[in-house]
């Protein structure tokens, strides 16, 4: 990358820093900050990360069963297991989703040699009900343009998981007919998985082979968070969050 786009993209990164600090979303978003490529995107969450990390787990996802997946590294300083007080503090959004989480038993570092889906799962030891706190750095999240959000850590807020998972031992965990979650006095919202993404196993070997390799591979230790199970709903402070996937677990904890 030229030192032209170097500074754009230190720019783009100390502002939504000092947006993520000062906990006051961005109004008007110049044109000059925003990413025009992929590459910019995801080198503006790199240097983020050098402020927030280290990286406690990733998320992945995609449009549609077509579309090419995007990821973001999830500073660990974000990340809850089962906390006994209030998670997400000092956010506004509070956009609840509900996903299948993987915790890596093993290293997927970068590696010239791809990776099988096979040599994946086997690095992944447990399965897990998660839930990530969506939030935003912008006003208007909906008008940035995707590459903007992408840069944002694609609008994350905070990372919510159990403390243990279920064993995975059984690729058909990614595929759970149902999921549930009530979000404070709301209406319970079951029903069966939407990941607009389909097929999970593609997004873990994206993730595996080309996505994480920006911010050095996977680790373990960190958790993979797939996409949501459900549409996603949105907390007030205090809210009681209660959330179960089919054949994985559960997981109940207050919105702060």
């Amino acid at each position: 990358m030229n030192a032209p786009l170097q500074a754009n993209c230190l720019a783009t990164a100390q502002r939504l820093l000092q947006a993520r600090q000062e906990n006051h979303p961005i109004e008007d978003w110049p044109e000059a900050l925003r990413p025009t490529s992929f590459e910019q995107a995801y080198r503006v969450q790199t240097l983020q990360m050098h402020a927030l990390g280290p990286i406690g787990g990733w998320k992945v996802g995609a449009a549609n069963t077509v579309a090419s997946p995007t990821c973001a590294p999830l500073p660990q300083r974000f990340r809850y297991a089962s906390p006994k007080t209030p998670a997400g503090e000092g956010l506004s959004l509070r956009g609840i989703e509900v996903e299948i989480g993987l915790i890596l038993g093993q290293d997927l570092l970068p590696s010239q040699t791809p990776y099988s889906l096979e040599h994946i799962w086997d690095a992944i030891s447990q399965v897990c009900v998660a839930v990530e706190i969506v939030e935003s750095r912008f006003a208007r999240r909906d008008t940035v343009g995707r590459l903007s959000t992408l840069a944002d850590l694609a609008s994350h807020g905070a990372l919510i998981h159990p403390a243990q998972g279920t064993a995975a031992q059984d690729m058909r965990l990614l595929e759970p007919e149902w999921a549930r979650v009530q979000v404070g006095q709301q209406a319970l919202l079951q029903g069966p998985t939407q990941n607009p993404a389909g097929e999970l196993t593609r997004l873990l070997l994206w993730l595996a082979n080309q996505g994480s390799h920006h911010g050095g591979g996977l680790q373990q230790g960190q958790v993979i968070i797939t996409g949501m199970c459900l549409p996603m709903l949105y907390a007030a402070p205090g809210d009681r969050i209660q959330a179960a996937i089919q054949g994985i677990g559960e997981l109940d904890f207050i919105c702060a």
